[in-house]
């Protein structure tokens, strides 16, 4: 059991991390506003340069789904046919079928690629996992060790190797343009 003056130091901490924790939900509200100001311009500058599909999918990517719902009651629709248009309009905006490519739904891909880096590095930093060594790398030290202790057996003029594709044969061509 926790005695009254621990339990006034936790609240003292979480009302310091409150004011931050409220502006979350502010932030992304202003990202949202930003990337669907930035689909219309997409689609406007792609209208001036007579893309009109491309246009059409920036467009999709600026009407948010509440917008259509609220459109939908005030057009008489029953709340159920209001709620599946405004299901479709945000699936259309997200490009969760990946038929709508908008500017709306790159600039989502692009955030979340961020973010997931991000964290990632930072899940990496915490555990002492980084990887320092490039799969390149790795590739290039693996090549030199094994040339180095298993150089590979040559017999007469013809060295067959195996295809992993095909299980066909190949032989090699002797200088001159010669096979053996």
């Amino acid at each position: 059991m926790k005695t009254f003056k621990q339990f006034q130091e936790e609240t003292q901490q979480l009302d310091e991390i409150a004011p931050a924790l409220a502006l979350i939900p502010a932030a992304l509200k202003l990202g949202g506003a930003a990337l669907t100001a930035y689909s219309a311009g997409s689609a406007l500058n792609n209208l001036r340069k007579g893309k009109f599909k491309q246009a059409a999918f920036d467009a999709i990517g600026a009407i948010p789904g509440g917008k259509v719902f609220k459109a939908a009651k005030f057009l008489g629709a029953s709340k159920n046919l209001a709620k599946a248009g405004s299901f479709v309009q945000s699936a259309n905006r997200l490009n969760v079928t990946g038929m709508t490519p908008n500017a709306y739904s790159k600039g989502v891909d692009k955030t979340f690629d961020i973010a997931t880096k991000g964290v990632q590095k930072g899940y990496s930093t915490l555990t002492g996992k980084n990887k320092n060594k490039k799969a390149d790398q790795v590739k290039i030290a693996q090549d030199t060790n094994t040339k180095n202790t298993n150089p590979s057996k040559q017999y007469g003029s013809v060295v067959s190797k195996m295809s992993f594709d095909t299980g066909k044969k190949y032989k090699q061509t002797l200088k001159g343009g010669q096979t053996a």
